[in-house]
């Protein structure tokens, strides 16, 4: 459970929510105990929605995603339409009780990326809490993980980065403005201070790499 900032009907607010990975919550005790996403680095996108749409609460993460054609200040929508529909009829099933009050639903971003929501129904007090299942950012966050865990300085970070998007080191020293040399002494670097030999091994290591409880 963690802080977090966002938005409730226009006005700047702090809340505390608790949303699991896997859908797993306890029922807030009222409207003004708002839901947030446990996560050191970066933001979880998160709504708090009720049955007509109408938006309870936004993050930070979730007010980030409106150019993305998700979200809104008032009014939950979003550019993929499939999704919507999908969503209406989950929400209208929670509200007969003929639904089971969890489920994850796929999304289009307006760019193109794939996502999924996590949604859970908040019965008791007949909220809706949907939560952005997004890679990119989780591997985002996972980078920012590795980077303070393994003592990286900015550069070796940023060259990670690149390494885990695909780029060889001779493409990654041109996006970095160095040489080709010393991008593969930052790479040998990594390499050293992850514990890893090759670029495979690497990128593997970022991609399962899980932060122990402090």
């Amino acid at each position: 459970e963690a802080a977090v900032e966002g938005k409730r009907n226009g006005a700047s607010m702090s809340l505390q929510v608790a949303v699991p990975v896997r859908p797993d919550c306890a029922p807030f005790s009222g409207r003004g105990d708002m839901p947030p996403v446990a996560t050191p680095h970066a933001s979880k996108p998160v709504f708090v929605i009720d049955a007509r749409l109408n938006v309870q609460f936004s993050n930070r993460g979730a007010q980030a995603l409106q150019n993305d054609g998700l979200g809104g200040a008032d009014r939950f929508t979003a550019s993929d339409k499939e999704f919507m529909a999908r969503l209406m009829s989950w929400l209208k099933r929670c509200g007969t009780g003929g639904w089971p009050g969890e489920a994850r639903l796929p999304l289009s971003l307006r760019c193109g990326r794939q996502v999924a929501i996590e949604a859970v129904h908040l019965e008791s007090i007949d909220l809706f809490v949907l939560s952005v299942d997004d890679p990119e950012i989780a591997m985002g966050r996972k980078l920012g993980e590795v980077a303070e865990a393994c003592g990286l300085t900015p550069t070796e970070e940023r060259m990670l980065a690149l390494i885990v998007e695909g780029l060889d080191t001779i493409i990654a020293a041109k996006r970095l403005g160095i040489a080709p040399t010393t991008a593969r002494t930052h790479l040998q670097r990594l390499f050293a201070k992850t514990g890893t030999a090759r670029q495979s091994e690497l990128v593997r290591f970022v991609a399962t790499y899980v932060e122990e409880p402090r």
